[in-house]
């Protein structure tokens, strides 16, 4: 039975809890939960689209959500993409569940571009992409990608050169990115706070232990006099 709306987009994603700990960063599960709220949120203000949440946890598929399927990353998100067109969308976005500057501006915006362009991607600094938006079949944009490597988003631009770029968005997968995000202005407020009273885990505050150390360590430069006279 094909669905009214025709366009959805599919959160890609483990439960806050799973991300959190698969990431190593137990810490920010708040962080991740409201994140998917927001995007609840902001997929509802978009409008004549649905949401279907794929995730380990959906065994079967039923109202509002579909299970991801396959022994890898890949596969998983090609079947995504298979059974939502099953469902009858004709447009389909895939986000994840952790780039807290995601909302309704690049989602509205890709479903808008996807009227007149096969693919949209939106690139993350990491080389990556947080969305991958198909108005047809996905299998040609999604097979031979390096997934999980800096080349993903070179790859995608190589297998669909006319595909439409939205803004830049960072996701979270390290502590790191925790650090980072607490000064992004695309990240709002409350979000931010979230990131702020996340704590770090201990290996990343003794590297950054270790990189104080370091520099402590060095030979004092050599003190600058003024410049001779003429």
């Amino acid at each position: 039975m094909r669905s009214p709306s025709r366009r959805c987009v599919v959160l890609f994603a483990r439960p806050a809890r799973a991300e959190a700990r698969r990431k190593g960063l137990p810490a920010a599960e708040p962080l991740f939960r409201a994140v998917e709220r927001r995007l609840r949120q902001s997929i509802a203000r978009v409008g004549g689209v649905d949401l279907l949440r794929c995730a380990p946890d959906a065994c079967a598929p039923g109202e509002g959500r579909i299970p991801q399927r396959g022994p890898d990353f890949a596969t998983r998100l090609a079947n995504a993409f298979a059974d939502a067109r099953a469902l009858g969308y004709e447009q389909v976005l895939v986000i994840p569940g952790d780039v807290p500057g995601l909302d309704e501006g690049p989602i509205g915006r890709a479903l808008a571009l996807l009227r007149r362009v096969p693919a949209v991607l939106g690139p993350s600094p990491d080389g990556g992409v947080y969305l991958i938006g198909c108005a047809g079949p996905a299998d040609a944009l999604l097979q031979g990608v390096r997934w999980c490597t800096p080349h993903v988003r070179r790859d995608l631009q190589a297998r669909a050169p006319g595909a439409a770029l939205l803004p830049w968005r960072a996701d979270v997968d390290r502590a790191q990115d925790l650090s980072r995000l607490r000064h992004d202005e695309v990240v709002p407020a409350e979000l931010r706070a979230l990131v702020a009273s996340a704590p770090l885990p201990p290996r990343t505050l003794a590297f950054a232990a270790g990189a104080i150390r370091s520099r402590l360590a060095r030979a004092p430069e050599r003190p600058r006099g003024p410049p001779p006279l003429p």
